[in-house]
């Protein structure tokens, strides 16, 4: 089996760090809770790139971002022994990320850049696990199976033939794991 896993939302929260970033500068209390869209930078009066420029300047502090889960290096290790394991991302800070992956011992097979999320679905993946829905959307609208991270901003997408949420990777691992059986029978 052929796994994306992207990294901001699913792997890193590095929303919190720019949340500190925002608030800090703007004298504000926004939370991770409030994001309830994926384009929220919209609301604030941010473009697409600003927001992501600013998302890029935090990797540089790379050291202070969060897992998204504990023992997140071991769950991406049980992961791995259904198949191949890529890090498939959009990412403007590659190399910090790469940095963040290694400093939390995240063994991965390959990583994968694209030039936007959306060009993930074009990817030769068995399964993808994203929290953009965008991308869950347009994975599965192309008949490709992707397991959509739980958050806020992807609370409005109910699960489909080809999409199901998840809440942590172990839960993304036993549901490939169930379907790997089925696909078996």
């Amino acid at each position: 089996m052929r796994i994306a896993v992207d990294v901001d939302g699913v792997l890193a929260d590095i929303i919190s760090v720019w949340l500190d970033y925002y608030n800090g500068r703007n004298r504000s209390s926004l939370s991770k809770e409030q994001i309830q869209r994926w384009d929220f930078w919209k609301s604030i009066g941010y473009s697409a790139e600003r927001f992501y420029a600013e998302l890029a300047t935090c990797w540089r502090e790379w050291f202070r971002v969060p897992v998204i889960e504990d023992d997140i290096a071991n769950s991406i290790a049980m992961l791995r022994r259904l198949g191949r394991v890529d890090i498939v991302s959009a990412q403007m800070a590659k190399d910090y990320v790469k940095r963040w992956l290694e400093h939390n011992r995240i063994v991965y097979d390959d990583y994968v850049s694209v030039a936007r999320g959306a060009d993930k679905a074009d990817l030769d993946y068995d399964a993808f696990i994203d929290d953009s829905p965008l991308n869950a959307e347009r994975i599965s609208y192309m008949g490709k199976f992707v397991l959509l991270y739980d958050q806020p901003w992807n609370r409005h997408l109910s699960d489909g033939r080809y999409m199901v949420r998840v809440k942590s990777i172990d839960d993304a691992r036993r549901v490939l794991m169930d379907r790997l059986v089925s696909m078996r029978e």
